[in-house]
């Protein structure tokens, strides 16, 4: 540093803190890592989460704990607060339109053989989101897994606290406080995660709620009647589980690059090439394709994987019928309005970009919520002696 600064170093350094410790936000602006949240290394959210997911999950979490208007100095987020929600935002500004972008960009044209100019153009920004991502799993990691050398008793007491003199004066709706009061982390020991509970469970529970927010006896009726028939026809009808590819979230390293790197080959590229690499998971782990299970016997995350190659596979022939289609209605329209120019459908934006948002960026989040979350009726008292839940005590505290 320059000598100039190093003689103000101090000064900088307590305004610094100064500044920071003016400067307050909503504990609703910030994502918290799982350990902060309770979990240990064993349980479902430690593996199936996203920024957006871990940040919807903390939230209820802080809705349930009554901690919702809480406001939180800069000073005392933890390294592991601020890294969690700088990566948070950064991957709904920066990563999820980046992404948007690479799947929406035209080909404009082949440059050789199946490779376009659009591959070349989408090739690094496919690259930056993986690498991006890798980074903020490996600072993560090594945040929580380090230590500092001393630190001072005012950090540890004040460390992701609040403040006491500050509330922000907004009501949260009533639906989401409903929610947050019935949920609770999901625990590998202690309990089930919601994604794992089978379909008759959820039409019994929905079916309950439903009837006991009505005041009408007839209506009453009606909803037990169609759950009745909704539950013979779950338990009637038989499913090959086994032929639902496996999650992506399931994929092991090898299979996730493969899933990465092939949504660059045309044609077969993406949800096609996913649901073969799903396959073929199924089949490394022994299950059996020709055996059926009663549809009420199907998981949560069964059916939410099932809807999920469903959209994508559709998502993937609108994509096909759009560049096979010949002459594309808008590059018609294009044509007429700037003769001479030649458009042609490959210099038009694709339509997977944003026909397979609500897919990557709703239904994914929704399911690992779900993987993440467990009903708070399920939840059974941690077995003595504990089992071995990680107390965070590293850098990622201070």
């Amino acid at each position: 540093m320059p000598q100039e600064v190093q003689q103000k170093s101090a000064s900088i350094k307590a305004g610094a803190h100064r500044d920071m410790s003016r400067l307050r936000i909503s504990s609703l602006a910030v994502s918290n890592h799982p350990y902060d949240l309770g979990a240990d290394d064993k349980d479902p959210i430690m593996k199936y989460r996203d920024p957006i997911s871990q940040w919807v999950v903390t939230q209820l979490v802080a809705v349930r704990d009554g901690r919702a208007g809480e406001a939180i100095p800069v000073e005392n987020l933890t390294l592991a607060q601020a890294v969690e929600s700088v990566w948070l935002y950064l991957y709904v500004t920066v990563m999820v339109p980046l992404t948007v972008l690479r799947r929406t960009l035209p080909s404009f044209g082949p440059l050789a053989g199946p490779i376009t100019i659009g591959t070349l153009i989408t090739l690094p920004i496919l690259l930056g989101v993986f690498a991006a991502t890798q980074l903020y799993k490996s600072i993560s990691e090594k945040l929580v897994d380090s230590c500092v050398v001393s630190v001072t008793r005012s950090q540890k007491a004040n460390a992701g606290k609040s403040v006491k003199d500050l509330r922000f004066a907004y009501a949260v709706p009533g639906i989401v406080r409903d929610i947050a009061g019935q949920v609770a982390v999901a625990d590998a020991d202690t309990c089930k995660p919601i994604g794992d509970l089978p379909l008759t469970r959820i039409v019994t529970r929905t079916s309950n709620y439903l009837q006991s927010i009505t005041a009408n006896r007839a209506t009453d009726r009606q909803i037990a009647g169609m759950t009745t028939r909704l539950q013979e026809y779950l338990r009637t009808t038989r499913v090959h589980q086994n032929l639902i590819p496996a999650d992506p979230a399931d994929f092991n390293t090898p299979e996730y690059i493969l899933s990465q790197v092939g949504t660059l080959i045309p044609y077969v590229g993406g949800a096609p090439l996913d649901v073969v690499i799903g396959l073929s998971h199924n089949r490394n782990d022994k299950q059996d394709f020709a055996a059926t299970v009663p549809m009420s016997d199907l998981t949560v995350t069964k059916s939410l994987t099932a809807a999920y190659y469903a959209y994508a596979l559709a998502a993937h022939m609108v994509e096909l019928a759009w560049q096979e289609g010949g002459t594309d209605p808008t590059a018609a329209l294009a044509n007429d309005l700037f003769p001479g120019l030649g458009i042609t459908t490959d210099m038009l934006p694709k339509s997977t970009g944003i026909v397979g948002a609500p897919n990557l960026y709703g239904l994914v989040v929704y399911h690992n919520v779900l993987r993440s979350m467990c009903l708070a009726e399920d939840k059974r008292p941690t077995p003595a002696p504990s089992s071995g839940k990680r107390v965070p005590v590293s850098a990622a505290r201070w």
